[in-house]
């Protein structure tokens, strides 16, 4: 099996688990919500509650971009690469002079 396909395959899986995995974890996200709003000490910290939410929703993201950059670099260097000494990446090429 090629690479590609292989990765493909497993990002598959991964999603389906995923998936299958969300119902439990909505309960859990509204069961969090009803705690908060009924008592008065959860509705003094539901803004901090929600910005660590964004915090750890960062994390992945930040992974997944940084993943995404490597790829991309690799794939124009691979390219530049079978292109010859032609074609140069953009991070290697002289800066125009004026």
């Amino acid at each position: 099996m090629r690479p590609a396909r292989r990765l493909a395959a497993v990002a598959l899986l991964a999603l389906a688990v995923a998936l299958l995995l969300a119902p439990p974890a909505a309960a859990q996200c509204a069961m969090c919500k009803t705690a908060l709003t009924n008592s008065e000490e959860g509705r003094g910290i539901t803004a901090e509650f929600n910005r660590a939410i964004l915090v750890m929703l960062l994390g992945p993201y930040l992974l997944m971009a940084a993943g995404a950059a490597y790829l991309l670099r690799e794939r124009i260097r691979s390219l530049a690469a079978r292109a010859g000494s032609r074609v140069r990446p953009p991070w290697r090429r002289p800066a125009l002079r004026a």
